[in-house]
């Protein structure tokens, strides 16, 4: 997927910045900053002075800064947020005075303290005793500065006991702590502060930010911070400024930049999307809590659990554990589960989770089966269940290694347990969006999944159960390149009915299939949904055994990743377009798949599509 990260303004700067009397400590005014990048290799001052000479010595522009303007008062904590590369790095530099910029100024009032570089200066053959003069020398300290205030230093970096050590035995955090401590020894006026708040252990990150927020509190001193640690900038810092590849995305308060931030920032997507997404997010619309609830674990087979804890499975049934590293037998297994009315559980290929094993014990079933042949799930998979259910436990093995086997197999287990239902499912291992967004179908209509063998080939095995007479519908995941015509001709000379479900992403797809789902018109009653289930195609995952509690709560998928503008806001747009019958959203995974600013945007869009529905009736 090609890069499309947009770097216009979204905001200007707010009008109370304009009336704050309060001198002015750094002016940053049109910066930009140009670097000249050679187009070829020289490996030598003969084949530089040869190209010049030839005049063939060409550059490539590159604008680390383009046009950048702000400004920092005193007593100001200023933030700069960016993804990596975006200038924030050149920006502090040239406020420090590392750096000439290539066009506009930068006015600096008072002496400054640059922490850019910890640690630049130490000779790691000298003891830490010797490198504190010296990295105080290099600093602009004296001798008799750092010989008053020695113990200060020792004391914060806490080397005591390591004091006459040479300094290449030191680990990076412990040369950090005394760079860092060496550093803040004086109160300057200005202090630059460049990522050096995630040096050392989680302890000593708290004292550094104890000794930047004193700084601040008792000295007023005025401080420029780069971070990735949003909620950080936020804490600590009254104004901000978002750079993105060089330009000014947003400045303003460090609350309202780090909350636009935290949903735009280093995002991929059209600049349609993100104002779409940006609206929205402006809007004053309140999200009640019951409307929004998230199950997740910390891991697929911890969330695994947690779906089927939802789902109200009585003990001593059956259980199925499927493989889940992948896939595709995930997703087949959610038809068998649906004849079997048993949960599906996750296994790693050598053994089975923590997490799967306690569910197990608190299940107790009489029964597990399990999805592939020993090299997918080994015998100590078996050894785990029997340890975890007990020695007289039956379990089962649906045998293949690939995809398609898995899910033949599976087929015909499945047609001993019970009756599948007319409907059957054909498509390609990969094909996982589509299946997830199909899975509470699957799960309703007892539908098996079958594979093709590879691209354009099915099975002899595959194309004769499909071609038995059992199906009166196919439905087909994938275009001709996956499954051929060809095939599909065969199956309706032997009157079977085939329709190809086909988007132009997996966000399309999905609300196709949503839309065919809910319609009817594939197998009975059509699925509702006024209960949403929000799932990530990037990070699948927590989706493998989600089609259980998707059947049962009668929810159907909505597919959405973050970081991808244009899924959010066709997620926006489709719940926008169900004029209010979307009434629940369950969100799989915990904050690393959405953050509660995710999940507040898409809530927002829920509410305004109910108090639009409730104004038009």
């Amino acid at each position: 997927m090609p890069e499309n990260v947009n770097t216009t303004p979204l905001a200007a700067q707010p009008p109370v910045f304009a009336d704050d009397n309060r001198a002015t400590m750094v002016k940053v005014d049109h910066v930009s900053m140009i670097f000249n990048m050679a187009s070829e290799q020289l490996n030598s001052l003969k084949e530089y002075a040869i190209a010049l000479a030839r005049r063939e010595l060409r550059f490539k522009e590159f604008r680390a800064l383009d046009d950048v303007s702000f400004e920092v008062k005193k007593g100001d904590v200023f933030g700069i947020l960016g993804t990596n590369g975006s200038g924030k790095s050149t920006m502090l530099k040239i406020i420090a005075g590392v750096l000439e910029p290539t066009k506009g100024t930068c006015s600096i009032h008072g002496n400054i303290a640059p922490l850019i570089e910890l640690g630049a200066g130490f000779d790691l053959e000298l003891t830490a005793r010797e490198n504190i003069y010296l990295n105080g020398a290099l600093l602009g300290y004296s001798k008799k500065f750092i010989e008053q205030h020695f113990d200060e230093i020792v004391d914060f970096a806490e080397i005591e006991k390591f004091l006459d050590m040479p300094m290449k035995n030191y680990s990076s955090g412990m040369v950090a702590r005394i760079a860092f401590a060496i550093a803040t020894v004086i109160v300057p006026e200005i202090l630059i502060v460049d990522e050096v708040l995630s040096v050392g252990d989680f302890m000593f990150q708290q004292k550094c930010e104890r000794r930047i927020t004193q700084l601040i509190k008792e000295h007023d001193v005025t401080v420029l911070i780069v971070s990735h640690n949003n909620d950080q900038i936020e804490r600590l810092c009254n104004k901000a400024i978002w750079i993105e590849k060089g330009h000014t995305r947003m400045l303003g308060s460090a609350k309202d930049v780090c909350r636009v931030y935290r949903v735009l920032g280093g995002h991929v997507g059209s600049a349609e999307a993100e104002e779409h997404v940006f609206n929205l997010l402006n809007e004053d619309v309140t999200v009640p809590d019951d409307l929004i609830d998230v199950i997740g674990g910390e891991s697929r087979y911890g969330t695994a659990t947690r779906l089927v804890e939802k789902c109200g499975f009585a003990p001593g049934g059956s259980v199925i554990l499927a493989p889940g590293e992948l896939a595709s037998p995930c997703m087949a297994a959610t038809g068998l589960s649906g004849v079997m009315d048993a949960p599906v559980l996750l296994t790693k290929p050598d053994g089975l989770p923590d997490v799967t094993a306690q569910a197990l014990s608190q299940l107790q079933p009489h029964r597990v089966v399990v999805l592939g042949s020993e090299d997918i799930a080994s015998e100590r998979v078996v050894e785990d269940v029997r340890e975890a259910c007990g020695p007289t436990i039956e379990v089962t093995r649906v045998e293949g290694r690939t995809a398609a086997e898995i899910a033949l197999s599976l087929y015909r287990f499945g047609q001993q347990q019970g009756h599948w239902g007319s409907t059957a499912i054909i498509t390609y291992d990969g094909c996982t969006g589509d299946l997830i967004s199909f899975s509470p179908y699957l799960f309703q209509k007892k539908v098996p999944v079958f594979f093709v063998a590879s691209n354009g080939v099915v099975g002899d095995d595959t194309a004769q159960a499909l071609q038995s007479g059992q199906f009166s519908r196919l439905l087909v995941l994938g275009g001709s390149y996956h499954v051929p015509d060809a095939f599909l001709e065969a199956c309706e000379a032997r009157g079977v009915r085939t329709q190809r479900v086909c988007g132009n992403s997996a966000y399309h797809a999905n609300e196709l299939i949503n839309n065919l789902m809910t319609s009817g018109d594939i197998e009975g009653d059509g699925i509702s949904i006024d209960r949403l289930i929000v799932s990530s195609v990037w990070n699948p995952f927590d989706a493998f055994a989600g089609g259980a509690y998707a059947g049962k709560t009668n929810s159907a998928f909505l597919l959405a990743d973050p970081q991808n503008l244009d899924s959010v806001a066709h997620a926006l747009s489709y719940i926008e377009k169900k004029e209010g019958a979307v009434r629940h959203l369950t969100f799989l995974g915990g904050d690393t798949r959405f953050n509660k600013l995710d999940r507040q945007m898409l809530g927002k869009a829920v509410v305004k599509a109910m108090r639009a529905n409730q104004k038009d009736s």
